[in-house]
């Protein structure tokens, strides 16, 4: 089979990366050759009748381009956004959200069962919102002078976004306003094949509950930004924020985050309020994009953790938060019981100022102690720990923290993973000394294939 060779079929179901897949039949049909083997096909739904032209082959599977749908499939629905079907943002808009929740229920589900665990998810718990609700997105200027998201599967074909549901509705004016302040300026476009240009990223991040909203230009070169080019980005931007950054990235690494930064308008950070807890977040911060969700996450950690200071008389009761970040956890568990002593280890040192920041701004610095540190390091395992909090990078656990947390073996491990699949392998390593008490599901990213585990563990 070639490049552009026609393949007809209908969908059968989806594949790990949540896309939809067939089998080809062996006979020929017409004029060409479908060959045979599985078929995946972005943005096309199961019962969906398709004509699609063959693009590459992927470990195995053909992957092929939707041309058309003969006969939609029942879950499948209309896509508000004019980029949807296109765009690497939102893999699974065309599907209900019933359809999606139910699809993601099943994948976990069906990667425990692979991977030879009984247990299973119950239901995904639906996102509170399934537009306007990230409150971090980094656009890309392409080569072209096209400021918005990648296509899907594609490294260097961009999407000039005249909108994006998946933030406020503004967006689109804001993204205006900057290929506006660039042709005026003569500023040339980032090029990721060539590593040249000017301009690479547009990041805006939002306090959903606080009304605030930093904008930052990501540059290859800050010295390349004159006073004129500074001024007028500020007269075209100011009324899309409360904080206006520049930002430098000068490797050729295609990343969003910026080096060093330089104020032109408000704080080089901004706040956010979940559960009642406020915290200030830097322009790298690492924090959960969808704040409604986040809250909802918090909650559900609470409420595996119990208030365990009511049982343990005077005794302050120990929480180790190993990746912690800027305390989005262990500043909340401190503040909801005063019982609680937070221990929190995080990487990322300046996270970790963010987080001594934050427990004082919170009432909370006196029981909560942070340390810059990678968790590999094992700087925590003389802490003894009544419960520890997991909550990794995609990649998981480096073996020395899995390891050592099997010899210390605290009591309980709440365990928060963005990424199942590599959850799945770690708990066959867990289950040697801890029973899996309860393991919940929540849609923090609707329309793509992604979904936040909270898996509770208790000591055999």
């Amino acid at each position: 089979m070639k490049f552009g060779h026609r393949i007809l079929g209908k969908i059968t179901g989806y594949d790990d990366k949540g896309r939809g897949v067939f089998e080809l039949p062996r006979e020929r049909e017409g004029a060409y050759d479908q060959g045979k083997g599985t078929v995946a096909i972005p943005f096309a739904a199961e019962g969906d009748d398709v004509v699609a032209t063959f693009l590459k082959r992927d470990h195995g599977i053909k992957v092929a381009k939707l041309e058309s749908i003969t006969t939609p499939g029942p879950d499948r629905v209309s896509t508000p956004c004019p980029h949807a079907g296109v765009c690497g943002g939102c893999l699974w808009q065309h599907l209900s959200t019933d359809a999606q929740l139910r699809l993601k229920r099943d994948m976990v589900n069906g990667a425990f069962e692979k991977a030879g665990h009984m247990e299973r998810v119950a239901e995904v718990l639906p996102a509170e919102k399934q537009f306007q609700f990230r409150n971090r997105m980094d656009y890309a200027v392409g080569w072209n002078s096209e400021i918005g998201l990648k296509e899907y599967g594609s490294w260097n074909r961009y999407i000039d976004l005249t909108t994006c549901l998946l933030l406020d509705a503004d967006v689109g004016k804001l993204l205006e306003a900057v290929r506006i302040w660039m042709r005026e300026g003569d500023l040339q476009p980032w090029d990721a094949k060539f590593y040249t240009g000017d301009v690479r990223y547009v990041v805006v991040r939002e306090g959903k509950n606080t009304g605030q909203r930093m904008i930052t230009i990501v540059t290859k070169d800050l010295s390349r930004i004159t006073d004129t080019h500074r001024s007028r980005l500020t007269d075209v931007c100011s009324r899309f924020c409360t904080s206006l950054l520049l930002g430098e990235q000068p490797k050729i690494t295609d990343i969003s985050i910026s080096e060093r930064f330089e104020a032109l308008k408000g704080n080089p950070w901004l706040e956010e309020e979940v559960n009642g807890v406020r915290y200030r977040i830097a322009p790298n911060s690492f924090f959960q994009t969808n704040t409604a969700m986040a809250g909802r996450l918090q909650e559900v950690v609470k409420e595996l953790i119990g208030s365990p200071s009511t049982s343990s008389g005077n005794k302050l009761v120990s929480i180790l938060d190993l990746y912690c970040g800027l305390g989005f956890f262990g500043i909340a568990l401190a503040k909801n019981d005063p019982g609680i002593r937070v221990t929190g280890i995080e990487l990322d040192a300046d996270a970790i100022e963010l987080a001594k920041h934050n427990a004082s701004a919170n009432g909370v610095a006196d029981r909560c102690e942070f340390f810059a540190a990678p968790a590999e390091d094992l700087s925590w395992k003389h802490i003894a720990a009544d419960t520890v909090i997991l909550d990794p990078p995609r990649s998981g656990l480096h073996p020395r923290v899995m390891k050592t947390l099997l010899d210390m073996r605290p009591p309980s491990i709440v365990y928060v993973s963005c990424n199942y699949r590599r959850l799945v392998e770690e708990l066959k390593e867990f289950k040697t000394a801890y029973r899996v008490e309860t393991i919940h599901a929540l849609d923090l990213f609707p329309h793509t294939p992604h979904v936040e585990i909270i898996c509770a563990l208790h000591s055999k």
